[in-house]
């Protein structure tokens, strides 16, 4: 009996001599590329608040299936089955950014962080080192660069966006109790109507 070949199932990591039927009906696939901003654990850790990575997904729609969509982190070999349509994508391509969305910027709504983006100001650390000269195209540019400079700083010390988080909910809650204690007090010194005996009359001789 011949020895057979055995089945391989891991991917080819040679790409020089591709399989031309294993992907015939690629060119009927609709293709997506994008970036996601993808939490970094260990840079979060290090950094003492949340730093997210640019990543580039694809996306694998088969036309008319609505329900067979693949999405995942772009790999090697859906470079090499998309190369033309990648290409295309690559070469509009802006340059991945590293950090701390501007979202995650305590005050910071989504309009305002769409009016950033539109200067290229992505991360907190950008805004943080942005030119003064962009205080003309925002009214409120100052303030929040001082509120990214702080969260920066904060960040600096390795205090963990929880205990950030908890540290300020804690003082809200403290301030929210020492005013409800001096309307308390408030209320008590206030001075009440009290009845006041009318004086007895002497009996009538």
């Amino acid at each position: 009996m011949q020895p057979t070949t055995p089945t391989i199932f891991d991917e080819p990591n040679d790409f020089s001599k591709p399989d031309e039927t294993r992907f015939a009906a690629d060119n009927k696939l609709y293709i997506e590329f994008f970036r996601k901003p993808v939490m970094q654990p260990g840079k979060s850790r290090e950094a003492g608040r949340a730093v997210y990575e640019e990543i580039d997904y694809v996306r694998i729609h088969v036309p008319g299936d609505k329900s067979s969509v693949i999405e995942r982190p772009l790999s090697q070999q859906d470079v090499f089955r998309f190369q033309d349509r990648y290409n295309k994508w690559k070469a509009g391509q802006e340059e991945a950014v590293t950090g701390t969305p501007l979202s995650a910027l305590p005050g910071m709504n989504a309009s305002k962080v769409e009016e950033y983006n539109f200067f290229k100001i992505i991360t907190v650390e950008q805004l943080a080192d942005a030119n003064d000269n962009l205080g003309g195209k925002f009214m409120s540019f100052q303030s929040d660069k001082q509120r990214a400079k702080a969260f920066m700083e904060v960040a600096a010390n390795n205090a963990p966006i929880e205990k950030m988080n908890a540290e300020l909910q804690k003082r809200d809650a403290e301030i929210e109790n020492l005013r409800t204690m001096v309307e308390a007090l408030q209320a008590s010194a206030k001075p009440t109507k009290r009845n006041v005996a009318a004086p007895a009359t002497a009996d009538a001789e």
